[in-house]
């Protein structure tokens, strides 16, 4: 049982390695598809959690934990700036988008009302 506590937390952080991977060539969907995977990792560690260590044990665990503290470190990192990046990719396209004008009217006060209604802007994003 304790060999599957340090497995299971080797296994999660192999997972957060491949999702780093994928985030640091900015390809979110491959980072994406490896959620399943992560999310069965973290179940098997989930399980696993309680087990008392021995102290011949605790080291190899202690390994273990570091390892994955650093690469879920790293992967908040990544995940950061891989928002970022589709962040100020939504704004280039938005601002390639033409606006359109308020439906006519008549006049100055028809030209005033247009100017001081800005367009409305929807955008959603799935992964």
């Amino acid at each position: 049982m304790i060999h599957d506590l340090v497995a299971a937390t080797t296994r999660l952080a192999d997972s957060l390695s491949r999702e780093n991977t994928a985030l640091d060539a900015l390809d979110v969907s491959g980072a994406v598809s490896l959620l399943p995977e992560k999310r069965s990792a973290l179940a098997a560690l989930t399980e696993a959690h309680g087990i008392i260590l021995t102290p011949a044990q605790r080291p190899a665990m202690a390994e273990a934990v570091r390892r994955l503290q650093a690469v879920a470190s790293e992967n908040r990192r990544l995940l950061q700036r891989a928002l970022t990046v589709q962040n100020r990719v939504i704004e280039v396209i938005v601002s390639t988008l033409p606006r359109q004008e308020a439906a006519g009217g008549y006049g100055t006060l028809a030209a005033r009302a247009r100017a001081a209604r800005p367009t409305a802007w929807s955008l959603v994003a799935r992964a």
